[in-house]
């Protein structure tokens, strides 16, 4: 006579049925961590500026938020006082990571130019407002700074970085930054004064030299409209008379506020997953150490 265990082995209807369940899975967030959200659209702006490539650009800030993750508590400034992200050591960071993307594309193409990977195979709408946005950074009164100027600029009024942040961002000394800053804040000016003139129509000679491009200035159409201005007696006192309101020359660069774009989250997180990764970052559809060039006129170097 066969005898049975008084407690099966096997197991019941309910234990099959946990046992299919699937598991209870949490969503990773599609964005990155919540202490770099303060700083992401700044970023991005930062690097669109110098990359004029959107993709680009959420690639960059994803290596930046790579090299925060990887070296929690350490780096030059990285934290401050507070236990804050230091954005000077994050811009910095951004800067290294646009410069060597920059001569990574000088040597694929010789030229540090943007070809049209950026809209390439882009529904119409989405890449219209990639033109929008990159026309949204153009600033027409610094159209006769260096490129070197043209940064320290766009730390200091875009982003809002003092002369000691910027200093350390730029990797110069405090006092040659501030230096640098006054002398770009004089050209503005002067651009700034041209475009008065140029506004108020009353001269042949600038109407002659603007034409229909009364906002976007070359660096060529900008030395002329100054020089003209500095030369002519009329269009200097009509200058003087613009600008007689605005601040004293060197101490300002911008009336207001320049834009700040919004990063695209989703992509910049998987920049940065993909950085951690050590793979190769690429996102779909939908601007260093001391001594270093601008992103504007390139030359590679090691992450701050």
């Amino acid at each position: 006579m066969s005898s049975r265990s008084e407690h099966s082995t096997q197991p019941t209807g309910a234990q099959r049925a946990r046992r299919r369940a699937p598991r209870s899975t949490t969503t990773r967030p599609q964005r990155p961590p919540e202490r770099y959200e303060p700083y992401l659209d700044g970023l991005f702006t930062y690097c669109l500026s110098a990359l004029c490539e959107h993709d680009a650009a959420a690639v960059a800030v994803g290596d930046v938020l790579a090299v925060a993750e990887r070296r929690p508590g350490r780096g030059r400034g990285r934290v401050n006082e507070a236990g804050e992200l230091s954005r000077p050591w994050l811009y910095a960071v951004a800067r290294w990571a646009c410069l060597r993307k920059l001569a990574e594309r000088r040597g694929r193409s010789g030229t540090d130019t943007p070809g049209d990977g950026d809209e390439a195979g882009l529904p119409e709408p989405i890449a219209a407002q990639r033109r929008r946005e990159l026309a949204a950074l153009a600033w027409p009164e610094a159209a006769g700074t260096t490129a070197e100027q043209r940064e320290a600029l766009e730390l200091a009024v875009r982003h809002r970085l003092g002369p000691s942040e910027v200093a350390a961002v730029l990797g110069k000394d405090r006092e040659e930054t501030r230096a640098l800053l006054s002398s770009a804040a004089c050209e503005v000016e002067r651009t700034r004064a041209a475009l008065a003139v140029v506004e108020l129509g009353h001269c042949p000679v600038v109407a002659r030299l603007a034409g229909d491009t009364q906002v976007l200035l070359s660096a060529a159409l900008r030395r002329e409209l100054v020089r003209h201005v500095d030369d002519c007696r009329e269009c200097r006192r009509m200058a003087e008379r613009a600008t007689a309101d605005g601040p004293w020359p060197g101490t300002a660069a911008a009336p207001a506020a320049l834009p700040v774009l919004e990063a695209p989250r989703a992509a910049v997180h998987a920049a940065m997953l993909s950085a951690l990764g050590g793979r190769p970052a690429r996102v779909g559809a939908g601007r260093g150490s001391t001594g270093a060039a601008s992103p504007w006129s390139p030359r590679t170097g090691r992450p701050p």
